[in-house]
C-alpha cells in the first residue's frame, strides 16, 4: 500500500513539475529546426545596397549563390555534432564555408537522407576578408 502511495506521489510531482515549467518567448530548437532556421542562422555585416552580397538570402541553394557571387576563392567542409547523433536524419549534418576575397563568407548546411542539398545557413559580409580559410 505504501508503494502505491509513493508511486502516485512521484507521478504527481513529475506532472506538476512539467506543468509549471516556464515558457520561453523564443522558439524551441525543435521548432527552429522544423522551420529551417536555426537560432544562429543569419546574415551579418553592414552590406552596401549595391553589393552582390546584398542579394544573398537564407535558404538559397549553392547554385543560386554562385550565379550571384561567382565561384569562391576557397572552401572548407566539415561535420557538425549532429552527425554523431544515432538515428538523426535531419539536414544539418554537414556544413561548407565558401570564402570570397573582398566580400566575405557564405556558410551552407546540408546532408540528410537522400544526399547533400546545400542551403545558405549564414552569410558574413566582410570587405577586408582574405581569400583563404583558416
Amino acid at each position: 500500500m505504501k508503494q502505491t502511495y509513493a508511486l502516485a506521489l512521484f507521478a504527481a510531482l513529475i506532472l506538476a513539475g512539467c506543468a509549471s515549467s516556464s515558457k520561453s518567448s523564443s522558439p524551441a530548437p525543435a521548432q527552429a529546426a522544423a522551420s529551417g532556421k536555426a537560432s544562429d542562422s543569419r546574415i551579418e555585416g553592414n552590406i552596401p545596397a549595391d553589393s552582390p552580397f546584398a542579394k544573398i538570402q537564407l535558404g538559397m541553394t549553392q547554385g543560386q549563390v554562385h550565379e550571384i557571387l561567382g565561384q569562391p576563392t576557397d572552401t572548407k567542409s566539415y561535420q557538425t555534432g549532429k552527425a554523431w547523433i544515432p538515428f538523426y536524419f535531419g539536414p544539418d549534418v554537414m556544413r561548407t564555408d565558401e570564402f570570397y576575397k573582398g566580400q566575405g563568407t557564405v556558410t551552407y548546411t546540408g546532408a540528410g537522407v537522400g544526399g547533400v542539398h546545400w542551403k545558405v545557413y549564414r552569410a558574413v559580409y566582410n570587405p577586408a576578408a582574405d581569400s583563404f580559410s583558416k
